[in-house]
């Protein structure tokens, strides 16, 4: 079925109005519901684009206001600072007409300079599992909302920046989805630009403790498992900073904080 209308859910912080985005930069025509984490609660409308502001925070209580209160029949999750590539309409109306079984489709980003933005990208089309989520990032993202909402799907609020653990919101949001029997596709067509970012430069203790929380999120006790395996894979990045046992230590840290407070 091709779905009547597209609405892009975009997150940002601490706006005192619509017209502080470059909307230009955007390059897009599409509805856009803007949620505005600020200092203050109130909504603007302005030509497409309606902005609320909200003093909550948190990038996944963002997005849960954005899906409770989005109308679009297909909607794309945006960040402030990202633009879309010239038919990028075109491509997701045509990826869900082409592709009905699909509750959740992710694309690409594309650079700035037109490079795709992750060097890992598969080539071919393919039908995600708990494995391929791991490599999605959240500008990829596009679901059909009444999919979400049937199956009361929310990005749970305690992972994600400005959260108690702050990473993977989306992944956990995209694993909670297959453990409910929604098929989610990747199709290999960038739709959003993003400048491309320098990758481990950011590594300190809150986010190592933060993606071992997140493993066992994703997968249970033996997620911890895998704080092995990222520890090992992701050594070159930080080892300047700390020894793989004091990286492991903490990403166990997190595993075991997760186990003790927040595991259902």
């Amino acid at each position: 079925m091709l779905m009547d209308s597209i609405q892009i859910l975009m997150a940002t912080m601490h706006r005192k109005s619509v017209s502080e985005i470059d909307w230009d930069y955007k390059n897009t025509n599409l509805p856009v519901l803007l949620i505005n984490q600020s200092d203050f609660i109130g909504k603007e409308i302005y030509n497409n684009v309606t902005m609320l502001s909200c003093n909550e925070r948190g990038s996944s209580n963002s997005r849960n206001m954005a899906i409770e209160n989005a109308t679009g029949d297909i909607c794309v999750i945006a960040d402030d600072d990202v633009g879309y590539v010239d038919n990028a309409e075109e491509i997701i109306r045509n990826a869900f007409h082409e592709n009905p079984e699909a509750d959740i489709i992710t694309f690409q980003i594309k650079t700035p300079d037109g490079a795709l933005f992750n060097d890992g990208y598969l080539k071919n089309k393919q039908w995600h599992n708990w494995r391929s989520i791991l490599r999605c990032a959240s500008i990829e993202i596009v679901f059909k909302r009444d999919s979400i909402l049937k199956n009361n799907l929310r990005l749970d609020t305690n992972f994600g920046l400005g959260s108690k653990y702050r990473v993977h919101d989306e992944i956990i949001f995209l694993k909670d989805a297959l453990d409910k029997g929604l098929k989610i596709l990747y199709i290999p067509i960038p739709i959003v630009i993003h400048p491309k970012e320098s990758s481990g430069s950011d590594f300190n203790d809150s986010l190592i403790s933060s993606k071992g929380a997140a493993f066992v999120r994703l997968f249970g006790v033996k997620g911890m498992f895998l704080n092995l395996v990222f520890a090992m894979k992701k050594r070159k990045e930080y080892i300047s900073k700390y020894s793989i046992p004091k990286f492991t230590s903490k990403m166990f840290t997190g595993s075991i904080k997760f186990i003790r407070e927040d595991m259902k």
